[in-house]
């Protein structure tokens, strides 16, 4: 019997799909597979992997601009490390689309995965340019 998997380790593996997604442009069908061969315990949570990584794609554009408005001036998207962009997208897609995760909890959550899979030092950056996109998307929402 294979252990139960946490919304917190979902979101990991989502996240870890989103970046082989941009970094080699896999066929996202190809890697939910692959995910579900070596960790079965995601089967009971791929209907959000599924959905978050679907949705990033279909929004990507949408979600960069997003992030790009709150960045700090002189900084692009592109002087993002990969990872934290991707774990950018995530958050933002989540916040702005998932509604059964709190804002809060994307952005702590957020952090939480730039610590383990970029520089910790990174984790304020991601902090702050989310604390932004909440400000955003909370504005919009009044």
């Amino acid at each position: 019997m294979s252990k139960k998997q946490s919304r917190n380790e979902a979101r990991a593996e989502a996240f870890k799909l989103i970046f082989q997604k941009d970094m080699h442009k896999e066929d996202i069908d190809s890697l939910f597979s692959y995910l579900l061969q070596e960790k079965p315990e995601s089967s009971r949570n791929m209907d959000y992997i599924r959905k978050v990584v679907n949705g990033v794609t279909e929004h990507e554009h949408e979600i960069e601009e997003i992030i790009g408005r709150n960045l700090s001036k002189g900084w692009k998207l592109g002087r993002i490390s990969k990872v934290s962009l991707c774990i950018l997208k995530l958050a933002v897609y989540e916040m702005k689309y998932v509604d059964d995760v709190p804002p809060s909890v994307a952005i702590n959550e957020a952090v939480e995965l730039v610590k383990i899979y970029d520089e910790p030092d990174k984790a304020a950056f991601v902090n702050g340019v989310l604390g932004g996109v909440y400000k955003e998307i909370s504005e919009k929402k009044e």
